[in-house]
């Protein structure tokens, strides 16, 4: 087992392909204490590395974790769970945190799941009978294939589970001595749970020296001459308001209830906080603009972010999961970030233009898929990893150094 100073804190990010699992572990008296946030792949995008990442982040545990952390009810972040279940259940784990959209005994949350279950399955019924698209399938297997994980922890492993929202704070998270939590999300507010796309003015195809939310400021790939104006072909065939009408129920049939479903799941993410020694560390789920627009508003928002020593990049580097004000509110050249992705099954993921903000803004910036798998999806590996990082067989390392010892 790899030895970890006494005053560090270090994030481990597995490639396990289209997924997330990492391991943070935090000073304690008696050495580190061992948090799993998230274990899980995409079955159409695993590359044969997850059960070397559960086999690894037990031994640096040595079979005993303060938490897991399970962020939303989705294949690619929690099927790990489910897979090695028999593993995992030799482990001693003192708690589980999930978001409270999963919790049993919250009305709410059950009349929420009930719906998404009686969605689902409408939705395999319908491609049963007519095959989607291969982006259409992939997501209803993202939605589908939690079960088994949800039930696994929900069952407690003999520990705590606890279901947190936006506002939950813990002063010993999971009873590890010094380290602070605060819950950013899931909201409660159905109005903020809804919002899934980032406004034009949040994400990162503005023209250079645009300005956030004007007219002009999004990207224009042709010249004026050659963009249709109806006003200047007056004799262009236009639909009648029947045949639009239609075409947009069509649009926002099956497989726009799939995507919204994914999308609506992702916003559900989990947001915590975790602080210690004056490190602050963001793991943001697959939280989406309406989770991030709740928080964002909140007193203190924008001094938090000026904090942050470590940011876990949302939705594996997608378009909608990290708005502009956050990212431009992280203090430039002075936090590390890491995204655990690969353009496949999504070829938009990572969207470029986020990723050349973030390493552009972080002093130090890495991507899952510059670690060399075999047959795997690759991005160009660094010519030199960013200070504070290490690599290892299948993972990158991030260590933080702690401002003061822990007491004895």
């Amino acid at each position: 087992m790899a030895e970890l100073q006494r005053e560090t804190i270090r994030i481990r990010m597995y490639r396990v392909g289209f997924g997330d699992c990492f391991l943070l572990s935090s000073p304690t008296n008696s050495g580190h204490a061992h948090i799993l946030v998230d274990c899980g792949v995409h079955f159409k995008a695993d590359i044969g590395t997850i059960e070397a990442a559960v086999a690894d982040a037990m031994d640096q545990a040595q079979n005993q974790f303060a938490l897991i952390v399970g962020t939303h009810a989705h294949q690619d972040h929690l099927s790990g769970c489910s897979r090695y279940e028999r593993q995992f259940r030799r482990c001693r784990v003192k708690e589980i945190w999930m978001p409270w959209t999963e919790d049993p005994r919250d009305e709410t949350a059950v009349r929420l799941r009930a719906k998404r279950m009686a969605a689902i399955d409408h939705l395999e019924q319908h491609f049963a009978a007519k095959t989607p698209s291969a982006e259409a399938t992939f997501a209803l297997m993202n939605l589908a294939g939690t079960q088994k994980a949800l039930q696994f922890l929900h069952s407690g492993l003999n520990s705590r589970v606890r279901y947190l929202e936006a506002g939950a704070e813990s002063q010993e998270a999971a009873g590890i001595e010094g380290l602070t939590m605060r819950v950013l999300g899931p909201p409660r507010n159905p109005e903020f749970l809804a919002r899934v796309d980032l406004p034009l003015g949040e994400r990162f195809l503005q023209r250079r020296g645009a300005r956030a939310g004007a007219r002009n400021a999004a990207v224009c790939p042709f010249p004026n001459q050659w963009v249709f104006s109806p006003a200047a072909f007056p004799d262009f065939p236009v639909l009648p308001e029947k045949e639009r009408r239609w075409l947009e129920e069509l649009a926002g049939e099956a497989e726009g209830l799939a995507f919204a479903l994914d999308h609506a799941v992702n916003n559900s993410s989990l947001v915590t906080l975790f602080s210690y020694s004056g490190r602050n560390l963001l793991f943001s789920g697959d939280a989406l603009y309406g989770n991030w627009n709740h928080w964002l508003r909140q007193p203190g928002a924008g001094a938090l972010l000026a904090e942050l020593d470590f940011y876990k990049v949302g939705h594996h580097g997608s378009l909608h999961a990290t708005p502009r004000t956050a990212l431009l509110q992280m203090p430039r050249k002075r936090f590390a970030a890491m995204v655990s992705t690969q353009p496949a099954p999504w070829p938009s993921i990572p969207a470029p233009r986020l990723i050349a903000a973030l390493e552009e803004r972080a002093a130090g910036f890495l991507r899952s898929d510059s670690i060399p798998v075999k047959g795997a999806p690759k991005s160009p590996a660094p010519a030199k990893l960013p200070r504070g990082f290490s690599q290892g067989e299948f993972w990158f390392d991030y260590e933080v150094h702690c401002r003061f010892a822990i007491p004895d």
